[in-house]
């Protein structure tokens, strides 16, 4: 995300309020890449701490051993960032994504619960099977209701469709 400020965590003795901002800054956007730096900052700066380093944050001015640099992560990021870099097997709670378009592809965008649809049901072919669109993308897939499994939709040409809602129908991509 921000190489200078990566370089810093990577060499200073000092944890700037410019890196802290940024590293709390980074969890405001819930993007995986965002977390994802976070993550791997935070990890650098637990490793030099274990191998010996004296990192002195310059807000407090507390220098840190394990056990205050692990309350300072826990205090000041989510459970998930503290289990990543503390390599916490268990976590009493679970983190969701969802997915988000963006150019050249979709960003992993952490949810605020596990309750946000994934799916929005089109018809019901019969009993078992029903056509449903992933909100995300626009896909059109196969539920199979009794199995709760889910395959694409694909047509006789082989091509991925999506649902025109105007029209009512699929059409292929």
């Amino acid at each position: 995300m921000n190489e200078e400020l990566f370089n810093e965590a990577s060499r200073s003795n000092v944890l700037s309020k410019k890196l802290i901002d940024q590293l709390q800054e980074s969890m405001s956007y819930s993007s995986i890449s965002f977390v994802n730096w976070t993550i791997e900052v935070l990890k650098l700066l637990k490793a030099r701490i274990e191998r010996g380093d004296k990192i002195t944050d310059e807000v407090t001015g507390k220098t840190y051993d394990l056990l205050s640099f692990h309350k300072f992560v826990e205090d000041n990021f989510s459970d998930y960032i503290t289990g990543q870099v503390f390599n916490v097997s268990f976590r009493a709670q679970k983190v969701y994504f969802s997915l988000e378009a963006c150019p050249g592809g979709y960003n992993l965008i952490m949810a605020d619960d596990g309750n946000q649809k994934t799916y929005r049901w089109i018809s019901s072919l019969s009993k078992r099977f029903s056509l449903v669109e992933m909100i995300a993308t626009g896909i059109v897939y196969i539920k199979d209701t009794r199995t709760d499994t889910y395959q694409p939709f694909i047509s006789g040409s082989g091509k991925y469709c999506k649902y025109d809602k105007e029209t009512g129908m699929i059409v292929e991509l």
